[in-house]
Protein backbone atom coordinates (compact mmCIF):
# COMPACT_ATOMS: atom_id res chain seq x y z
CA UNK A 1 0.00 0.00 0.00
CA UNK A 2 1.41 3.39 -1.00
CA UNK A 3 1.60 6.47 1.22
CA UNK A 4 -1.42 8.11 -0.44
CA UNK A 5 -3.51 4.94 0.08
CA UNK A 6 -2.47 4.75 3.75
CA UNK A 7 -3.37 8.44 4.21
CA UNK A 8 -6.75 7.83 2.54
CA UNK A 9 -7.42 4.81 4.77
CA UNK A 10 -6.41 6.79 7.87
CA UNK A 11 -8.69 9.69 6.92
CA UNK A 12 -11.58 7.28 6.32
CA UNK A 13 -11.05 5.73 9.78
CA UNK A 14 -10.99 9.16 11.45
CA UNK A 15 -14.14 10.22 9.57
CA UNK A 16 -16.08 7.08 10.52
CA UNK A 17 -14.91 7.24 14.14
CA UNK A 18 -15.98 10.87 14.45
CA UNK A 19 -19.47 9.94 13.23
CA UNK A 20 -19.90 7.45 16.07
CA UNK A 21 -20.52 10.34 18.47
CA UNK A 22 -22.27 13.50 17.40
CA UNK A 23 -22.71 16.38 19.86
CA UNK A 24 -26.33 17.37 20.62
CA UNK A 25 -26.72 20.29 18.19
CA UNK A 26 -25.31 18.25 15.29
CA UNK A 27 -27.22 15.10 16.24
CA UNK A 28 -30.68 16.77 16.55
CA UNK A 29 -31.66 16.60 12.86
CA UNK A 30 -30.98 12.84 12.91
CA UNK A 31 -33.12 12.03 15.95
CA UNK A 32 -36.06 9.70 15.54
CA UNK A 33 -39.14 9.58 17.74
CA UNK A 34 -39.08 6.95 20.42
CA UNK A 35 -37.93 5.80 23.84
CA UNK A 36 -34.34 4.65 24.37
CA UNK A 37 -32.69 3.02 27.39
CA UNK A 38 -29.38 4.77 28.15
CA UNK A 39 -28.35 3.14 31.47
CA UNK A 40 -29.72 0.03 33.16
CA UNK A 41 -31.36 0.24 36.60
CA UNK A 42 -28.30 -1.32 38.30
CA UNK A 43 -26.00 1.46 37.09
CA UNK A 44 -28.51 4.18 38.04
CA UNK A 45 -28.92 2.50 41.44
CA UNK A 46 -25.22 2.85 42.15
CA UNK A 47 -24.91 6.37 40.69
CA UNK A 48 -27.81 7.78 42.75
CA UNK A 49 -27.53 5.45 45.76
CA UNK A 50 -31.09 4.29 45.20
CA UNK A 51 -30.91 1.85 48.14
CA UNK A 52 -30.94 4.85 50.51
CA UNK A 53 -33.70 6.78 48.66
CA UNK A 54 -37.42 6.75 49.34
CA UNK A 55 -38.71 4.73 46.38
CA UNK A 56 -39.80 5.37 43.76
CA UNK A 57 -37.12 8.03 43.28
CA UNK A 58 -37.24 10.15 40.12
CA UNK A 59 -35.12 12.88 38.55
CA UNK A 60 -35.95 14.75 35.36
CA UNK A 61 -32.49 15.41 33.94
CA UNK A 62 -33.33 17.25 30.72
CA UNK A 63 -36.12 18.84 28.76
CA UNK A 64 -34.78 20.17 25.48
CA UNK A 65 -36.76 21.80 22.65
CA UNK A 66 -35.49 22.30 19.10
CA UNK A 67 -35.49 24.29 17.00
CA UNK A 68 -35.81 27.20 19.40
CA UNK A 69 -37.23 29.31 16.53
CA UNK A 70 -39.58 27.95 13.89
CA UNK A 71 -42.43 28.90 11.57
CA UNK A 72 -46.07 28.00 12.25
CA UNK A 73 -46.99 24.63 10.74
CA UNK A 74 -43.45 23.26 11.19
CA UNK A 75 -42.29 20.35 13.32
CA UNK A 76 -41.03 20.93 16.85
CA UNK A 77 -38.88 18.27 18.49
CA UNK A 78 -38.31 17.76 22.15
CA UNK A 79 -36.22 15.40 24.24
CA UNK A 80 -36.88 14.31 27.79
CA UNK A 81 -34.16 12.59 29.79
CA UNK A 82 -34.90 11.05 33.17
CA UNK A 83 -33.72 8.56 35.76
CA UNK A 84 -35.95 6.41 37.93
CA UNK A 85 -35.22 4.10 40.84
CA UNK A 86 -37.89 1.57 41.81
CA UNK A 87 -38.16 -1.33 44.26
CA UNK A 88 -37.59 -3.86 41.48
CA UNK A 89 -35.56 -3.59 38.27
CA UNK A 90 -38.64 -4.11 36.08
CA UNK A 91 -41.19 -2.10 38.11
CA UNK A 92 -42.76 0.91 36.39
CA UNK A 93 -44.51 4.04 37.64
CA UNK A 94 -47.72 4.60 35.70
CA UNK A 95 -49.42 7.98 35.68
CA UNK A 96 -50.99 10.71 33.61
CA UNK A 97 -48.59 12.58 31.33
CA UNK A 98 -49.88 15.73 29.69
CA UNK A 99 -47.99 17.63 27.02
CA UNK A 100 -49.13 21.16 26.16
CA UNK A 101 -48.03 23.93 23.84
CA UNK A 102 -48.98 27.18 25.52
CA UNK A 103 -49.29 30.70 24.05
CA UNK A 104 -50.23 33.72 26.17
CA UNK A 105 -51.07 31.42 29.06
CA UNK A 106 -53.54 29.31 27.05
CA UNK A 107 -52.94 25.80 25.67
CA UNK A 108 -53.20 25.70 21.87
CA UNK A 109 -52.30 22.01 21.73
CA UNK A 110 -52.90 19.43 24.44
CA UNK A 111 -51.88 15.76 24.32
CA UNK A 112 -52.89 13.76 27.39
CA UNK A 113 -51.68 10.21 27.96
CA UNK A 114 -53.66 8.80 30.92
CA UNK A 115 -51.44 5.74 31.45
CA UNK A 116 -47.83 6.66 30.68
CA UNK A 117 -45.13 4.35 32.08
CA UNK A 118 -41.90 5.70 33.54
CA UNK A 119 -39.33 2.90 33.53
CA UNK A 120 -36.43 2.27 35.91
CA UNK A 121 -32.95 3.23 34.73
CA UNK A 122 -31.91 6.22 32.61
CA UNK A 123 -34.12 6.89 29.59
CA UNK A 124 -34.27 9.38 26.71
CA UNK A 125 -37.57 10.07 24.97
CA UNK A 126 -37.67 11.94 21.64
CA UNK A 127 -41.00 13.34 20.47
CA UNK A 128 -42.03 15.44 17.48
CA UNK A 129 -45.17 17.58 17.26
CA UNK A 130 -46.38 19.93 14.56
CA UNK A 131 -47.04 23.49 15.67
CA UNK A 132 -50.49 24.42 14.32
CA UNK A 133 -50.32 26.33 11.02
CA UNK A 134 -52.63 28.93 12.59
CA UNK A 135 -50.16 29.68 15.41
CA UNK A 136 -49.42 33.40 15.84
CA UNK A 137 -45.93 34.84 16.04
CA UNK A 138 -44.60 35.02 19.57
CA UNK A 139 -43.12 33.20 22.52
CA UNK A 140 -44.51 29.76 23.37
CA UNK A 141 -43.86 27.14 26.00
CA UNK A 142 -43.82 23.38 25.78
CA UNK A 143 -45.12 22.12 29.12
CA UNK A 144 -44.88 18.57 30.49
CA UNK A 145 -46.76 17.46 33.57
CA UNK A 146 -46.75 13.97 35.11
CA UNK A 147 -48.73 12.67 38.08
CA UNK A 148 -48.32 9.06 39.12
CA UNK A 149 -47.99 6.93 42.23
CA UNK A 150 -45.05 8.40 44.10
CA UNK A 151 -43.78 10.57 41.20
CA UNK A 152 -44.91 14.02 40.18
CA UNK A 153 -43.20 16.63 38.03
CA UNK A 154 -43.88 19.65 35.84
CA UNK A 155 -41.39 21.37 33.56
CA UNK A 156 -41.53 23.80 30.65
CA UNK A 157 -39.20 25.06 27.95
CA UNK A 158 -39.77 28.09 25.71
CA UNK A 159 -39.51 28.48 21.95
CA UNK A 160 -40.52 31.12 19.40
CA UNK A 161 -42.82 31.00 16.41
CA UNK A 162 -41.66 33.47 13.75
CA UNK A 163 -43.04 34.74 10.46
CA UNK A 164 -42.09 32.84 7.33
CA UNK A 165 -39.26 34.40 5.34
CA UNK A 166 -40.69 36.28 2.40
CA UNK A 167 -38.41 36.13 -0.61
Amino acid sequence: MGDSQRLGALLACVLFASCAYLPGPVERPFRKPGVRLVDFPEKVGVEFNCASQKLPWFKLETLEVWPKRLEAGKELGYRVGYVLCTDGPTDVVTGKLETRIVFRGQPILREPDPSYDLRPGRWVVDVFVTVPASASEGLYALELEFKGSGVKFARSETFAVEAADKK
